[in-house]
């Protein structure tokens, strides 16, 4: 059975298009094919790649152009460096995280995702900000559960995830 689910895992279009050994002419079962593990492990990679861009709506206006809101032209997260906790909008800031992980990383069904902050005294005072992406990744035969930590260091401007089911920070 594991055989099986794993056959249905397939990389990212990204991952495939990477050539690791160009002087190979056949790619080998297990580049073809990934487990679970692996997805996860690319997903984390993906979405903090995402997080970690800053958008083009943070430097142009494109009320005049809703569909490139939503297109790779405005990939990415508006510019979070430099503010306070205390001056953010966490609803806003949830909200726009949710729609940047449904519009960005298809591998987690769009209408399972939930964003939520998680009040962190500690953090705060380090001008840290912490919140969980929450989701049902797409796999087959059925879609599996990922929680995903997230912590944003807003004098710095960086955002680190960690899959809440292994260990580390991406």
């Amino acid at each position: 059975m594991k055989a099986s689910n794993q056959q249905q895992l397939q990389p990212s279009l990204l991952d495939r298009l990477i050539d690791d050994e160009p002087g190979k002419t056949k790619e080998s079962q297990d580049k073809r094919v990934i487990s679970m593990r692996r997805l996860r492990q690319s997903v984390l990679r993906d979405l903090a790649w995402l997080m970690n861009t800053t958008n083009l709506e943070t430097t142009e206006e494109l009320e005049a152009y809703p569909e490139v809101s939503h297109s790779v032209l405005n990939y990415g997260l508006a510019e979070l460096s430099g503010h306070l906790v205390s001056g953010l909008d966490l609803t806003r800031l949830e909200r726009m995280v949710r729609q940047a992980v449904q519009d960005f990383e298809p591998r987690i069904l769009p209408n399972s995702v939930k964003v939520r902050s998680v009040r962190d005294a500690s953090k705060e005072s380090h001008n840290q900000l912490m919140f969980e992406i929450e989701g049902q990744l797409w796999a087959v035969p059925t879609p599996t559960h990922l929680l995903i930590k997230t912590q944003i260091d807003l004098e710095e401007g960086g955002v680190t995830l960690a899959d809440a089911f292994s260990t580390g920070m991406e």
